[in-house]
Protein backbone atom coordinates (compact mmCIF):
# COMPACT_ATOMS: atom_id res chain seq x y z
CA UNK A 1 0.00 0.00 0.00
CA UNK A 2 1.28 3.45 -0.92
CA UNK A 3 1.21 6.57 1.24
CA UNK A 4 -1.02 9.09 -0.51
CA UNK A 5 -1.68 11.59 2.30
CA UNK A 6 -0.17 12.63 5.62
CA UNK A 7 -1.66 12.71 9.09
CA UNK A 8 -2.23 16.30 10.17
CA UNK A 9 -3.59 15.72 13.68
CA UNK A 10 -1.37 14.77 16.59
CA UNK A 11 -1.03 11.02 17.16
CA UNK A 12 -0.08 9.81 20.65
CA UNK A 13 3.50 8.59 20.27
CA UNK A 14 3.35 6.47 23.42
CA UNK A 15 0.41 4.59 21.94
CA UNK A 16 2.15 4.07 18.60
CA UNK A 17 5.56 3.00 19.87
CA UNK A 18 5.18 1.71 23.46
CA UNK A 19 1.81 -0.08 23.57
CA UNK A 20 2.98 -2.72 21.02
CA UNK A 21 5.71 -3.85 23.42
CA UNK A 22 3.15 -5.07 25.97
CA UNK A 23 2.19 -8.08 23.87
CA UNK A 24 -1.48 -7.10 23.61
CA UNK A 25 -2.99 -7.99 20.25
CA UNK A 26 -4.92 -5.52 18.15
CA UNK A 27 -8.67 -5.95 18.07
CA UNK A 28 -9.26 -6.77 21.74
CA UNK A 29 -12.48 -5.46 23.27
CA UNK A 30 -10.65 -3.44 25.93
CA UNK A 31 -8.96 -0.31 24.61
CA UNK A 32 -7.14 2.49 26.45
CA UNK A 33 -8.72 5.85 27.14
CA UNK A 34 -5.26 7.35 26.60
CA UNK A 35 -1.56 6.63 27.03
CA UNK A 36 1.26 8.76 28.45
CA UNK A 37 5.04 9.09 28.77
CA UNK A 38 5.01 10.99 32.06
CA UNK A 39 2.73 11.84 34.99
CA UNK A 40 2.59 14.99 37.07
CA UNK A 41 3.92 14.32 40.57
CA UNK A 42 4.59 10.64 39.80
CA UNK A 43 6.94 10.01 36.89
CA UNK A 44 9.10 11.95 34.47
CA UNK A 45 10.25 10.57 31.12
CA UNK A 46 13.58 9.74 32.80
CA UNK A 47 11.79 7.04 34.83
CA UNK A 48 11.08 4.92 31.73
CA UNK A 49 7.47 4.33 32.73
CA UNK A 50 4.55 3.89 30.33
CA UNK A 51 1.16 4.93 31.73
CA UNK A 52 -2.16 3.68 30.32
CA UNK A 53 -5.53 4.95 31.49
CA UNK A 54 -8.53 2.61 31.20
CA UNK A 55 -12.19 2.75 32.10
CA UNK A 56 -12.58 0.38 35.07
CA UNK A 57 -15.33 -1.87 33.81
CA UNK A 58 -17.13 -4.55 35.83
CA UNK A 59 -17.75 -7.02 33.02
CA UNK A 60 -15.99 -10.37 32.71
CA UNK A 61 -14.14 -9.40 29.52
CA UNK A 62 -12.41 -6.53 31.26
CA UNK A 63 -11.68 -8.52 34.42
CA UNK A 64 -10.01 -11.29 32.40
CA UNK A 65 -8.10 -8.76 30.30
CA UNK A 66 -6.96 -6.91 33.40
CA UNK A 67 -5.86 -10.08 35.16
CA UNK A 68 -3.89 -11.50 32.22
CA UNK A 69 -2.74 -8.57 30.08
CA UNK A 70 -2.39 -5.76 32.61
CA UNK A 71 -1.79 -6.96 36.17
CA UNK A 72 -0.27 -10.19 34.86
CA UNK A 73 1.96 -8.48 32.32
CA UNK A 74 5.72 -9.04 32.92
CA UNK A 75 6.23 -5.29 32.57
CA UNK A 76 3.45 -4.28 34.98
CA UNK A 77 4.68 -1.96 37.72
CA UNK A 78 1.70 -0.57 39.66
CA UNK A 79 -1.94 0.48 39.54
CA UNK A 80 -3.63 3.69 40.69
CA UNK A 81 -7.31 4.53 40.84
CA UNK A 82 -7.75 8.06 39.55
CA UNK A 83 -9.72 11.00 40.90
CA UNK A 84 -12.01 10.99 37.87
CA UNK A 85 -14.69 8.42 38.59
CA UNK A 86 -14.31 5.08 36.88
CA UNK A 87 -10.76 5.55 35.60
CA UNK A 88 -7.58 3.71 36.54
CA UNK A 89 -3.93 4.13 35.55
CA UNK A 90 -1.78 1.07 34.90
CA UNK A 91 1.95 1.74 34.94
CA UNK A 92 4.47 -0.40 33.03
CA UNK A 93 8.21 -0.45 33.58
CA UNK A 94 10.37 -0.07 30.46
CA UNK A 95 13.69 -0.12 32.35
CA UNK A 96 14.85 -3.17 30.39
CA UNK A 97 14.01 -1.30 27.17
CA UNK A 98 15.26 2.06 28.44
CA UNK A 99 17.40 2.84 25.40
CA UNK A 100 14.48 2.43 23.03
CA UNK A 101 12.15 4.25 25.44
CA UNK A 102 14.44 7.28 25.50
CA UNK A 103 14.77 7.29 21.73
CA UNK A 104 10.98 7.48 21.53
CA UNK A 105 10.99 10.35 24.04
CA UNK A 106 13.48 12.21 21.82
CA UNK A 107 11.61 11.41 18.62
CA UNK A 108 14.47 9.33 17.22
CA UNK A 109 12.26 6.47 16.07
CA UNK A 110 14.49 5.43 13.16
CA UNK A 111 17.37 4.76 15.58
CA UNK A 112 15.54 2.25 17.75
CA UNK A 113 16.96 -1.25 17.97
CA UNK A 114 16.10 -3.69 15.16
CA UNK A 115 14.39 -6.00 17.63
CA UNK A 116 12.18 -3.26 18.99
CA UNK A 117 11.31 -2.07 15.48
CA UNK A 118 10.17 -5.60 14.61
CA UNK A 119 7.92 -5.64 17.68
CA UNK A 120 6.23 -2.41 16.62
CA UNK A 121 5.86 -3.46 12.98
CA UNK A 122 4.44 -6.86 13.90
CA UNK A 123 1.78 -5.20 16.02
CA UNK A 124 0.51 -3.26 13.00
CA UNK A 125 1.02 -5.92 10.32
CA UNK A 126 -2.66 -6.91 10.19
CA UNK A 127 -3.68 -3.34 9.36
CA UNK A 128 -2.01 -2.43 6.07
CA UNK A 129 -3.01 1.23 6.08
CA UNK A 130 -1.35 1.75 9.47
CA UNK A 131 1.58 -0.57 8.81
CA UNK A 132 2.95 1.48 5.91
CA UNK A 133 2.98 4.68 7.97
CA UNK A 134 4.71 2.96 10.87
CA UNK A 135 7.27 1.51 8.47
CA UNK A 136 7.96 5.00 7.12
CA UNK A 137 8.58 6.26 10.68
CA UNK A 138 10.97 3.43 11.49
CA UNK A 139 12.75 3.28 8.11
CA UNK A 140 12.41 6.83 6.76
CA UNK A 141 15.20 6.76 4.16
CA UNK A 142 13.17 5.02 1.46
CA UNK A 143 10.16 7.24 2.15
CA UNK A 144 11.87 10.64 1.94
CA UNK A 145 10.97 11.11 -1.77
CA UNK A 146 7.27 10.30 -1.12
CA UNK A 147 7.01 12.66 1.85
CA UNK A 148 8.85 15.42 -0.07
CA UNK A 149 6.22 15.21 -2.79
CA UNK A 150 3.34 15.27 -0.32
CA UNK A 151 4.73 18.17 1.69
CA UNK A 152 5.29 20.56 -1.21
CA UNK A 153 2.81 22.29 -3.51
CA UNK A 154 5.22 23.32 -6.26
CA UNK A 155 7.26 20.85 -8.22
CA UNK A 156 10.34 23.06 -8.00
CA UNK A 157 10.27 22.89 -4.18
CA UNK A 158 10.41 19.10 -3.91
CA UNK A 159 14.20 18.90 -4.02
CA UNK A 160 14.51 21.45 -1.21
CA UNK A 161 12.00 19.54 0.91
CA UNK A 162 13.84 16.29 0.26
CA UNK A 163 17.10 17.83 1.48
CA UNK A 164 15.33 19.16 4.58
CA UNK A 165 13.86 15.76 5.41
CA UNK A 166 17.21 14.03 5.03
CA UNK A 167 18.79 16.57 7.40
CA UNK A 168 16.06 16.05 10.00
CA UNK A 169 16.28 12.28 9.56
CA UNK A 170 12.78 11.49 10.88
CA UNK A 171 9.32 11.43 9.31
CA UNK A 172 7.27 11.36 12.51
CA UNK A 173 7.03 14.36 14.82
CA UNK A 174 8.47 14.28 18.33
CA UNK A 175 6.19 13.50 21.28
CA UNK A 176 4.19 16.52 22.40
CA UNK A 177 5.09 17.07 26.06
CA UNK A 178 1.62 18.34 26.93
CA UNK A 179 -0.30 15.61 25.09
CA UNK A 180 1.88 12.87 26.58
CA UNK A 181 1.72 14.25 30.15
CA UNK A 182 -0.94 12.88 32.51
CA UNK A 183 -2.18 15.54 34.93
CA UNK A 184 -4.92 13.57 36.68
CA UNK A 185 -4.61 13.03 40.44
CA UNK A 186 -4.82 9.81 42.43
CA UNK A 187 -7.93 8.89 44.36
CA UNK A 188 -7.34 8.82 48.12
CA UNK A 189 -8.84 5.61 49.43
CA UNK A 190 -10.94 5.27 52.56
CA UNK A 191 -9.68 2.00 54.04
CA UNK A 192 -12.58 1.81 56.51
CA UNK A 193 -15.07 1.50 53.66
CA UNK A 194 -12.94 0.27 50.78
CA UNK A 195 -14.10 -3.10 49.36
CA UNK A 196 -11.58 -5.85 48.80
CA UNK A 197 -11.99 -5.83 45.03
CA UNK A 198 -9.76 -7.16 42.29
CA UNK A 199 -7.64 -4.02 41.96
CA UNK A 200 -6.88 -3.82 45.68
CA UNK A 201 -6.08 -7.50 46.09
CA UNK A 202 -3.69 -7.76 43.18
CA UNK A 203 -1.72 -4.55 43.54
CA UNK A 204 -0.62 -4.92 47.18
CA UNK A 205 -2.00 -1.55 48.26
CA UNK A 206 -0.04 0.32 45.56
CA UNK A 207 -3.01 2.54 44.77
CA UNK A 208 -2.11 4.89 47.62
Amino acid sequence: MMIKSLHRDYIQKSRLFLYPALGIKRGVSVTPVQTYLSWEGQYTTADNKFIIVYHLRDDSDFRLFEDVKLLGNPMFHEFFELEEEGLGAYVFDFSEKAEDFQKIVRGKYSTMSPEYKRTVLNFFKSHRSHHVYIESYLFPEKYFPIYAELLTHKRTDVADMYRLLTRVGELCSKPDKEEEYLKMGIKILDFDNFPLNLHFNQTNNKSV
